[in-house]
């Protein structure tokens, strides 16, 4: 039991250890109760893939449980406060993905960041697979660059993009304009997400494709 607890699970780090064995196996059943009552409409209708899932979650160690459980509940919380209308059903295949990519997640940035990609999903399955793909491979610190970039360099830069994500990023993890970013811009760009044009970083298509798919959709754009 106190191997699952060393997995940072509410931004406390090693204090999570300190809750009681009776405690934290509360805290585990109501994860796994939730969880599956959020995840059910889904799991009712899909199947094979439905059951994919359940299975999936059970194998998780107690403590991505928990991580797991509140990505999915802060992001139906997320998806119902959203204003667009539903183009198409969530995706159990990008559900999945997510579950496998997120639950092991301990950066409170990043697991912001992933809470918001399945919320779009939620609200009208619109996230391609290629984007949780690259948000698996960004640290806090790439999204920090790449929010740098696009605030510098894109004018339709929307309200809920710069005041959410960059200043979630920005007091959490700031980045000076002198520390040395080669190997950073350089990873973003082999991600696609950016591309120099006439000496200046720029975001791609995709880079702005992932920027919308990872913001809050229960904010509305201006």
């Amino acid at each position: 039991m106190s191997e699952d607890r060393s997995l940072d699970i509410a931004g406390i780090g090693k204090l999570a250890e300190a809750v009681p064995d009776q405690v934290w196996t509360s805290v585990v059943d109501t994860a796994c109760i939730t969880f599956k009552q959020l995840i059910s409409p889904l799991t009712a209708i899909t199947s094979g893939t439905g059951r994919l899932i359940e299975a999936k979650f059970d194998r998780l160690v107690d403590a991505e449980k928990v991580i797991a459980s509140q990505t999915i509940s802060h992001a139906v919380d997320k998806a119902s406060h959203s204003s667009r209308k539903r183009k198409n059903e969530p995706k159990p295949s990008i559900i999945l993905k997510v579950i496998e990519d997120s639950s092991s997640e301990v950066d409170t940035t990043l697991r912001e960041l992933w809470t918001n990609l399945i919320a779009n999903e939620f609200v009208d399955g619109s996230v391609h697979p290629e984007l949780v793909r690259i948000l698996s491979r960004l640290s806090a610190v790439d999204a920090q660059r790449l929010i740098e970039i696009a605030q510098k360099t894109e004018q339709k830069l929307t309200i809920k993009l710069a005041l959410e994500i960059l200043n979630l990023l920005n007091s959490k993890i700031p980045l000076s304009e002198d520390e040395p970013t080669t190997f950073i811009d350089a990873h973003l760009s082999n991600l696609n997400l950016i591309k120099k044009s006439d000496g200046i970083w720029k975001l791609t298509v995709t880079g702005r494709a992932f920027l919308e798919a990872v913001s809050d959709p229960s904010i509305e754009a201006t």
